[in-house]
């Protein structure tokens, strides 16, 4: 009895009540007598299969191209869609969808709107079959497609992946693929405010508002669909009308609004996800969708990561998925599908089916996560769905043998209310796809006075009018305030104390657009030295969803500033802090620091002496922070500072920079050009010397102190001398 019991248990945790939508549509078109016109576009061949064992069962056919050209012309509203497979032919349901947004662009690298020629995007269910789903794209000689259902699992047509194929195609269950899929998703576990507003059982069927989505393409990709823009586009618009698809049959409308396609080697790099995810937001921190997603493929299978749960709305927004584009010369559309709707889900408002956060009592609605060695939260381990069954969307049963991750279970009763609730909360997204709200403040210049700070934005998507609110850092926001220009001057302020702003544009669709806050202070005078530390002070801990810049800018003449971490201590790869090497963000980046390693000193080199540094944290840990000094070092040029007699020689040197003056020295430091301390030590005498033979040939910022005197002057390291 335990074990039927534990079976229904599931069975009621999937959405068989919910799962009909697509098929509901397809029975209306039915009964309005729409006509569904026969389409076989593959005719079933004998292989030869495809070598290496990617796949242990397969049907293989070839292209018939004058039906897909057909097909092209005649565009039909609806179509049955034949495909031959394992001696049967499988007759699909299928009627028109639209997957891109109103005003959907494509841009590169190179270009900013690149003309693209979109194609026929369908989706339905196999005839007879409603609880099964498929999603269907066509373009000029070539069509791919996904058919989801309880006999197939997830059938997978496509191209093979060879060099010069045009017409040999590969019908496959994912469910016989033999390479293991190990994807990881490494989003965040939920906090403390999933409460019981998220354990409601289904009181909306449907969303009424519309989320939009931007994808950035890593070079990769752009290189494995033959180094060409339109290629690259299809494949993302293909992937994402069954991304699209699963989403609508659980009543949630979603639309491509842009994409961003490197043709040019990216500048994304590292070891995990977390590194990928938190490049992209310093290389795009803002963009043309509701959410964003960089979409790569990258060495060591990184899996996915979402920098949030229910992250529209706000300026955690966005993703990292490292997909596949084959296995082989297998095409891996329901594998890429699954890690990008997956990651999707998270910013949506789902976490994952194993953590203890479901049935209302804080529990895990299935086990395959916590069974695979991936636990959340204290809870007992839930059920393994049967392998007839398969598990949901957000679950990790792909990584328990037989089981898999069926998409005709879609998302599950649960995890799709809980994106409902967060969707048909979320004041900023449209009603229709096309009055999108969204903010696109994208970064800050930060002018100090003593007690008074201006703040200017550059916004990539409105021209004015805002909405500006201001207050303490610790006090809410009261009141907005309307301004027509991208600057706001507060006042009154005491200097080293942190402040906070809100702007948000005026949206003419009246839908109200996300915050994007700053924390920031009035720095005071940098070179009498100041304390920097995070808005928790030296004894507590700084705050959630925080993003904080602060500029330090030197207020003596030809002086650069110049600071000293003596702690930090911060959520590794969650939260991090940027540093540039001048006035604001567009200004060169030093280094991105997060966990505890400690940045310790940091010089600048700009033409202004200005250091900005900018922190972000997530909706998680929170950490102490850090404690920094920051004060200025003065160039050769100033008077007021120079040592008498000093001189240094050579210059270029080899190996070693020799330093003699008429006044005792007292310490010598060196730093490379973007400001990083690399050498530091005290001396006694007229005479010093700094070894730089261990130093990479390039320019190095050399200081030196006697008593309350300085000298600061750059040197060459150059092995040829």
């Amino acid at each position: 009895m335990k074990k039927k019991f534990t079976l229904v248990l599931l069975l009621l945790a999937l959405p068989f009540n919910a799962q009909q939508k697509i098929a509901a549509e397809v029975n209306r078109l039915i009964a309005a007598k729409i006509q569904f016109p026969e389409f076989s576009p593959l005719i079933a061949t004998n292989g030869p299969a495809v070598p290496g064992g990617v796949v242990s069962e397969a049907q293989y056919a070839a292209l018939n191209k004058s039906e897909l050209n057909r097909l092209l012309v005649s565009a039909p509203p609806a179509i049955a869609l034949e495909l031959p497979y394992q001696g049967e032919t499988l007759t699909i349901l299928l009627y028109k969808a639209e997957v891109l947004a109103e005003g959907f662009h494509v841009a590169t690298d190179s270009e900013d709107s690149v003309p693209y020629e979109k194609g026929l995007h369908y989706r339905g269910i196999i005839k007879g079959d409603e609880v099964s789903i498929a999603s269907f794209n066509f373009f000029r000689g070539e069509f791919n497609g996904i058919v989801s259902s309880k006999r197939l699992n997830n059938l997978v047509t496509g191209r093979l992946l060879e060099e010069g194929n045009t017409n040999r195609y590969i019908l496959y269950s994912d469910a016989n693929v033999t390479l293991p899929l190990q994807f990881k998703c490494n989003a965040p576990e939920p906090g403390t405010h999933f409460g019981t507003q998220w354990n409601r059982q289904p009181d909306n069927v449907q969303s009424n508002r519309c989320v939009t989505v931007y994808f950035e393409m890593d070079h990769d990709l752009y290189l494995q669909n033959g180094s060409s823009v339109a290629n690259t586009t299809n494949w993302m618009t293909s992937v994402f009308n069954n991304v699209q698809t699963l989403f609508a049959n659980d009543g949630i409308t979603t639309a491509i609004k842009s994409t961003f396609i490197w043709t040019t080697p990216d500048p994304y790099e590292g070891e995990s996800s977390f590194d990928y995810l938190g490049q992209f937001h310093v290389q795009r921190p803002v963009f043309d969708g509701d959410v964003g997603q960089l979409v790569g493929i990258d060495p060591e299978g990184l899996g996915g990561v979402a920098v949030t749960i229910a992250g529209l709305c706000s300026p955690f927004n966005f993703s990292y998925s490292d997909v596949e584009l084959g296995f082989s010369t297998v095409p891996a559309y329901s594998w890429t599908v699954q890690v990008i709707i997956h990651e999707l889900g998270h910013l949506f408002g789902s976490p994952h089916t194993h953590g203890c956060y479901w049935n209302g009592n804080n529990t895990a609605i299935d086990g395959c996560g916590s069974s695979a060695g991936f636990p959340e939260g204290n809870c007992p381990q839930g059920p393994i769905p049967p392998t007839l069954l398969g598990g949901t969307i957000m679950s990790y049963c792909h990584l328990v043998p037989g089981v898999g991750i069926n998409f005709a279970n879609g998302f599950g009763i649960q995890p799709a209310q809980r994106m409902l609730n967060h969707v048909e909360s979320s004041g900023c997204l449209s009603t229709d796809c096309i009055n999108t709200c969204i903010n696109g403040v994208a970064g800050f210049t930060i002018t100090n006075g003593i007690n008074t700070t201006t703040v200017t934005w550059t916004d990539v998507s409105n021209t004015g009018p805002w909405e500006v609110s201001f207050a303490p850092f610790n006090e809410a926001f009261t009141s907005w305030q309307q301004v027509n220009t991208n600057s706001y001057t507060a006042t009154g302020l005491t200097p080293n104390v942190y402040y906070k702003i809100g702007i948000r544009p005026v949206c003419s669709s009246g839908a109200i657009a996300p915050v994007q806050e700053l924390t920031f202070a009035a720095s005071g005078n940098a070179c009498d030295g100041i304390t920097f530390t995070d808005t928790g002070g030296l004894a507590g801990n700084y705050s959630n969803e925080q993003y904080l810049q602060r500029t330090f800018s030197p207020n003596a003449p030809n002086s650069l500033v110049v600071v000293t971490f003596s702690s930090f201590n911060i959520e590794e790869d969650f939260d991090f802090m940027y540093v540039y090497n001048g006035a604001d963000t567009t200004a060169p980046l030093i280094g991105v620091f997060t966990g505890n390693v400690n940045p310790g000193t940091i010089l600048s080199s700009a033409a202004d002496g200005s250091l900005t540094f900018v922190f972000r944290s997530d909706i998680g840990l929170t950490l102490s922070g850090w404690d920094a000094s920051v004060t200025c070092i003065f160039p050769l040029s100033t008077e007021d500072n120079i040592i008498a007699g000093f001189s240094y020689y050579p210059n270029p040197t080899g190996s070693t920079v020799n330093i003699t003056s008429a006044e005792e020295l007292t310490s010598l430091s060196v730093y490379n050009v973007t400001g990083q301390l690399l050498l530091q030590k005290d001396v006694a005498g007229l005479h010093a010397s700094a070894d730089l033979s261990s130093f990479a040939d390039g320019i190095y910022i050399v200081a030196v102190k006697a008593g309350n005197s300085q000298e600061t002057f750059r040197i060459i390291k150059n092995s040829g001398f």
